[in-house]
């Protein structure tokens, strides 16, 4: 009988130890894909924060230049600053930190990270393109009949668009990165000591390093995957280049002073689609009154702002009763409008000093 308990409580010992064996192998690996899953964050994070940071840089600016207004120079800077700065920032892979830590990796209970790879560059993939076909086909009026094609048109090509020399399609950037992931050696050491101490002759092989990407897998020990971001910003947003721009009715194709970029860049569109459409109109006053005040094919320009207290008497009927927008309103009993208008010394059909 008593030796029906010896044998009971030598198994349960037994029990114990296997149940304990099977529990802390469950419980150790468990906390090892804990920090896998956890670190495996950083690196997407390290790749997706230098794409955040373009947008704040400039992609082109607009200047005062009558062929080439765009100015795109600034964008291949874009990808090195951001790639350079994500370096730094993630370098101990934790980019909250406000100083560049000395360390190159990060460490957990059972597993470490590190060897960060990080790499920005420009996409072209990442784009889209602009409006582009022939310019249009002009009209020459016919005695009697329709309109005609002129002859031999200047069309330009089919890849042409009303913003050439205004805004490119330069794409935008994209970044991938990689780390090393890896266990502790005090992860299969432990397990060697338990199987060593129950005698099972379990044999515990050094964790295998891993391969962490930014986004997907990597084959053959290398991350493919990107991501990436199209970039732009509205070039007018300068000081210097949303001013206003007084009407000059009598001289054509001569740039506003106070803001010649716009006025520039709405003139190239204006030639990018092959000025007016014909001459009816002068012929027109020429043939009745032997003089066309205004040459149609000229371009005129003008953009007044809110700086210049420039307010239509005219009122659309009922906005005056609009208590929500009256601030906002042009003219209503609540304005005062000031309009400065420039008198000209030629009337309709050209008839001077009218």
């Amino acid at each position: 009988m008593n030796a029906h308990r010896h044998v009971s409580r030598g198994q349960a010992l037994v029990e114990l130890a296997v149940g304990l064996l099977i529990f802390t192998i469950v419980a150790i690996y468990g906390i090892h894909f804990a920090e896998v899953g956890y670190l495996s964050l950083k690196v997407p994070e390290a790749a997706v924060a230098p794409l955040w940071d373009s947008t704040a840089l400039r992609v082109h600016r607009m200047e005062p230049r009558e062929d080439q207004i765009g100015d795109f120079s600034p964008f291949a800077s874009i990808a090195p600053d951001v790639e350079a700065n994500a370096r730094a920032r993630y370098a101990d892979f934790d980019g909250r930190s406000s100083s560049v830590g000395n360390r190159s990796e990060i460490t957990q209970v059972f597993t470490r990270m590190d060897g960060l790879q990080l790499d920005c560059q420009r996409d072209d993939r990442v784009a889209f393109d602009v409006p582009r076909s022939l310019r249009p086909i002009l009209m020459e009026p016919v005695d009697g009949d329709f309109g005609a094609a002129e002859p031999n048109p200047d069309l330009g090509q089919a890849t042409d668009s009303p913003l050439d020399g205004i805004y490119e399609n330069v794409g935008g950037i994209s970044c991938s990165a990689q780390a090393n992931l890896q266990g502790l050696p005090t992860l299969p050491g432990l397990l060697l000591d338990h199987a060593r101490s129950l005698g099972q002759g379990l044999k515990a092989e050094p964790h295998e390093q891993m391969k962490a990407c930014a986004t997907g897998q990597a084959v053959g020990g290398v991350c493919s995957g990107r991501y990436g971001i199209l970039l732009g910003d509205f070039g007018f947003s300068d000081a210097d280049a949303s001013d206003h721009c007084p009407l000059q009715a009598e001289r054509p194709n001569e740039p506003c002073r106070a803001n010649p970029t716009f006025y520039y860049a709405a003139m190239k569109v204006f030639d990018n689609n092959r000025r007016s459409a014909g001459r009816a109109a002068s012929e027109f006053a020429e043939a009745f009154a032997g003089y066309s005040p205004v040459d149609e094919s000229g371009f005129f320009m003008s953009y007044r702002g809110e700086e210049d207290d420039y307010i239509e008497r005219d009122t659309p009927r009922g906005e005056a009763l609009d208590e929500i927008d009256r601030p906002r309103n042009t003219g209503g009993p609540d304005h005062k409008p000031s309009p400065v208008r420039r008198n000209s010394n030629l009337c309709f059909l050209g008839v001077r000093d009218c």
